[in-house]
């Protein structure tokens, strides 16, 4: 049996040294990975047998929450088959759920530690305590970033806050910015002109995950719902 292609897919806070990890392989398996890049210590946590679109990921400023976006293919429940997701990391378990129902839009970023922009309808579950979702539409003379709040009146944001939205993730596939490199699922610093290994995450099997924050009650007779990620698979 042939190993699985492993890929990391790195995502930095910009206020401290936390980073998320999305560790993925095989191409629908994907693990969520805390690393405290100070100390080079990780917490392993939840996997996820979804589709997870990279490029509309975000991790917040203070390394605190996690923006995604996933694809199940569950088209006629209430998620609409493709949904962005505030969670915890290193969780994939929802706080707050956004049904796209499609693979046109999604995903979202955040434009501080408490403030983000997603796309998709009303919150499914309103446990995202704390944060408030901002939404993004055409920018005009008085309000240039385009950004207002839930009441419709434009946000009070800075110039750096409006070009952490609109700039692209701060991600690699393969290379990740100028100091560190993941090869082969291996996550390597570089120095100098030589790399040194940091950890190896090719050995990695799928294996059921609670959140901590996870309000439901523990249970197997548990219905599935849409903000567990491990309760059913993607529809083919």
């Amino acid at each position: 049996m042939t190993a699985p292609h492993v890929r990391l897919h790195l995502f930095f806070a910009t206020e401290n040294d936390r980073a998320v990890i999305l560790r993925q392989g095989p191409s629908t398996q994907c693990r969520m990975i805390l690393w405290h890049r100070d100390t080079d210590t990780f917490k392993d946590g939840q996997w996820i047998k979804q589709r997870i679109y990279l490029d509309r990921c975000d991790l917040s400023p203070d390394g605190q929450h996690f923006i995604y976006f996933t694809l199940s293919g569950h088209w006629s429940d209430e998620s609409e088959g493709a949904y962005s997701v505030v969670s915890r990391p290193p969780y994939f378990t929802a706080l707050s759920v956004f049904p796209e129902g499609s693979t046109w839009g999604g995903g979202g970023r955040f434009v501080d530690d408490k403030r983000f922009v997603a796309t998709g309808g009303k919150d499914l579950i309103g446990r995202s305590k704390g944060l408030v979702r901002l939404e993004r539409k055409e920018s005009t003379k008085t309000n240039p970033t385009g950004l207002y709040r839930r009441d419709g009146k434009p946000a009070k944001v800075s110039d750096e806050q409006a070009a952490r939205v609109s700039a692209p993730v701060a991600r690699s596939l393969g290379v990740a910015l100028d100091r560190y490199d993941t090869m082969g699922g291996k996550l390597y610093r570089r120095v100098g002109n030589d790399v040194e290994m940091i950890r190896d995450f090719t050995e990695m099997a799928f294996e059921r995950v609670r959140a901590p924050y996870d309000w439901r009650e523990e249970s197997l007779k548990l219905e599935p719902s849409l903000w567990h990620p491990l309760d059913r698979e993607p529809q083919r």
